[in-house]
Formats: C-alpha cells, sequence, structure tokens
C-alpha cells in the first residue's frame, strides 16, 4: 500500500461512539432532503415561478448531476481536505444555500443555488460515510454502514410525513428555512461531537493527474466494486418506488406508502446480517438473486390478474437490501479512508448514473411491454448486479493473495 495511506489509517477504534454516528447519519438525511424538498414541493415550486414541468425538471435533477460527474474528484481529494473539513463545509454551505432559497430568489439564482447544493451534497456523502467507518468498532461497522444506507429513504419518508404540515402554516419559504435551520443544527453538532482532523493529511492530487486517479478507482475491486453494485440498486429502486404502485390497483394508496418503508428495513436491515450472520459480498449477491426470483414472481402476479401487494412488498425489501449490502462492501473490501473515501465517491457517482438511467429504462420498457417491461428491466438489472458482485469479489481476494 502506498505510505501516505497507510499514515492517515487511524488506530482501529475498539469502541463504537453511537451518538457521533447519529450525528453523521443525520447528516446524510438532511443531505438527502435537498433532493426530497424540490421533490415534495414540486408543483408548489412550479406555480411559484410559473416554471414549465421541464424546467422544475432541471432544478430537481441538477444536485445528482453535479454528484454524477464530480462524485469520484471530490473522493479522491477528501483525504487532502480532511472528513471533518469536508463535511463541515457540505452541511455549513448547504444551510447557507437554502436559507437564500427560502428568501425566494430568481429562477436562474434558483438553479444556481442548486448546482453549489450539489457540491454540498456531494461534500456530505463523501465525507460522512468515511467518519462513520472510522468511528465504528470492526464488531459493529456492518450495522453503521447500515444505519447510513437508509439515509436517503428516511429523508424522503420525513419529508413526505412533515412537509404537507409546514407548508400549509409557513408556505414554500417555511419548508425551505426549515432545511436550512436543520443543515445548520448539524453543522453545529458535528462541530462539538466529531473530533478534529489530524494534522497530517495526504498533498492534494495534481490536476493533470485526476484522469489517472479516476481510471484507478476503477480499474481496482476495492473502490468500483460497491459503486457498481451500487448503480444497479439505484436503477431498480427508485423506478420501482415509481411504477409499482401503478399496477396496484385498489392496494395503489397504501402500496405507494408503505413500499419505500419496507425498502428502509431492507437496507437497514443490511447491517445486522452483515454483522452477523454473512459476509457483505455474500449478502449482494443473495439480494440481488432474491431480486430476480421475486421479479419474476411479480410478472406472473401481473400475468394471472393476481393482487401484487405481497410479492411487491417483498421485492421492495429485497432491493434495500442489496442497496444496504453493496454499502457494507466498503469497509468489507478495504479499512484504510482513504480508499473508503474513493469508494463512497463512486458510489455517489455510479449511484447517481443509475437512479438517472433507471428510471427511463423501464419508462420505455412499460410503454413498448406493458406489465412485463416492468419486469424484465429488473430482472436484467439483478442479475447483472449478482454477476458482478460475484465476479468482482473472486477477483478482488485473487489479486489480495498475489500481493
Amino acid at each position: 500500500m502506498p505510505a501516505s495511506s497507510a499514515s492517515l489509517a487511524p488506530a482501529p477504534t475498539i469502541t463504537t461512539h453511537w451518538p457521533r454516528i447519529t450525528t453523521l447519519w443525520l447528516c446524510g438525511v438532511l443531505a438527502a432532503m435537498q433532493f426530497s424538498k424540490v421533490s415534495f414541493a414540486f408543483q408548489a415550486l412550479q406555480a411559484a415561478y410559473g416554471a414549465t414541468p421541464a424546467a422544475m425538471g432541471w432544478i430537481l435533477s441538477t444536485v445528482g448531476m453535479v454528484g454524477l460527474v464530480f462524485g469520484v474528484t471530490v473522493g479522491l481529494v477528501a483525504p487532502a481536505i480532511g472528513y471533518r473539513r469536508l463535511l463541515l463545509a457540505g452541511m455549513g454551505l448547504g444551510a447557507v444555500l437554502a436559507l437564500l432559497q427560502s428568501l425566494a430568489p430568481p429562477l436562474p439564482l434558483l438553479w444556481l443555488t442548486r448546482l453549489f447544493e450539489g457540491v454540498s451534497q456531494l461534500a456530505v456523502v463523501v465525507a460522512a460515510p468515511t467518519l462513520v467507518m472510522q468511528h465504528s468498532a470492526p464488531r459493529h461497522r456492518s450495522i453503521a454502514m447500515g444505519l447510513w444506507s437508509t439515509f436517503v429513504g428516511v429523508a424522503f419518508a420525513l419529508t413526505a410525513a412533515g412537509g404537507g404540515w409546514v407548508l400549509a402554516r409557513f408556505q414554500l419559504s417555511g419548508l425551505l428555512l426549515v432545511h436550512a435551520v436543520g443543515m445548520a443544527a448539524m453543522c453545529v453538532a458535528v462541530l462539538f461531537l466529531v473530533p478534529a482532523d489530524g494534522a497530517r493529511s495526504q498533498p492534494w492530487p495534481a490536476l493533470a493527474s485526476l484522469p489517472q486517479l479516476h481510471a484507478r478507482i476503477y480499474s481496482q475491486w476495492a473502490t468500483a466494486l460497491p459503486g457498481g453494485c451500487f448503480f444497479f440498486y439505484t436503477a431498480s429502486a427508485i423506478a420501482l418506488l415509481t411504477f409499482v404502485p401503478q399496477h396496484a390497483g385498489a392496494d395503489r394508496p397504501w402500496l405507494a406508502v408503505l413500499l419505500p418503508l419496507v425498502s428502509i428495513a431492507g437496507t437497514f436491515s443490511a447491517g445486522w446480517l452483515a454483522q452477523s450472520l454473512v459476509a457483505p459480498a455474500r449478502l449482494v449477491r443473495a439480494a440481488f438473486a432474491g431480486v430476480a426470483l421475486a421479479g419474476l414472481a411479480l410478472g406472473a402476479c401481473l400475468t394471472l390478474g393476481l393482487a401484487i401487494a405481497p410479492v411487491a412488498l417483498l421485492l421492495l425489501y429485497l432491493v434495500g437490501l442489496a442497496g444496504g449490502a453493496s454499502f457494507g462492501l466498503i469497509p468489507y473490501l478495504s479499512p484504510l479512508p482513504a480508499t473508503q473515501a474513493r469508494a463512497t465517491g463512486a458510489v455517489a457517482q455510479l449511484g447517481n448514473l443509475g437512479s438517472t438511467l433507471g428510471p427511463p429504462v423501464f419508462a420505455l420498457a412499460t410503454m413498448a411491454l406493458g406489465a412485463w417491461g416492468l419486469v424484465l428491466p429488473l430482472l436484467g438489472f439483478a442479475l447483472l448486479g449478482c454477476a458482478l458482485a460475484s465476479v468482482g469479489t473472486r477477483r478482488h481476494q485473487a489479486a489480495l493473495q498475489k500481493s
């Protein structure tokens, strides 16, 4: 291993600081609300700005596009910045931007704040999980990462649960102001609860070396495999949460509420299973294989006209399990914080790619093939995820034996 990476590896943590882990997780939840607040208030924002759905769609997707383009870059520079400093910068910037949004700026300025929110969100999702792993004892690390991996689902669930009440009483500006206050509060919590970065850090990578460093991340299984598996998770999860309720008939209202919660349960339980029963690599393979089988069962129900709710709930649980196990691969494949930061950067980049490509693929397939258009892309993504996990872990272990 490079000497610089070894010098950055902290002494192994023998105890888990759960208040610190919870604080870091809440930072992730608040960062994910940069997506959920606009998704929830989409129509209110459209009405307030007199914008077309397409224009507001760009406002929504800009944050994810930043992660898609710069996810790996932030993972590369994180060790030079320091993980706590990067997290504080992301949370502080996010608080300021949400405050600016609450003042109802013109639409071009609103888009600009969303662009910088993408930078804020990316800083948090690279720094926070790396710190979670640093402050978790080995016996709790998979559990802590299982908790972390629920942050997006929890953000959407909390926004859906409380956003209507805030909008009704404090209008759109109040909803955005609540987010600003939450970001600022968690920034203060990090200041008090998370220890400062050490004095030594890696040097900044040279600008000319970034393409080579990007290529190195995707040529090493320890940094590429978690992101690759996470791509197949995000490509399926968001599309299923959108399209499955449309085929649920009379069960649609309650199923639309329950499916995200079941997915969160699957994501969180991945940490417990990986910690005590099965290695993350095996869990990823089993979860994707289960998704493929549940997808076939969903197709059978749709073909025979049977109620899909039981199968749909199982399917979303298994999809969540695959996502949580993908995050669990990060500490499983490497104990070094610098390597873990690069892996989280790849997860951010490929996760955004999956969430960008997945829904259009499912939409086009359902338009062409009807109900089975929901099943076939799911089978493809699940089987590819299972194959990638199998090949990747086997080749990673072979590389370790050679070194």
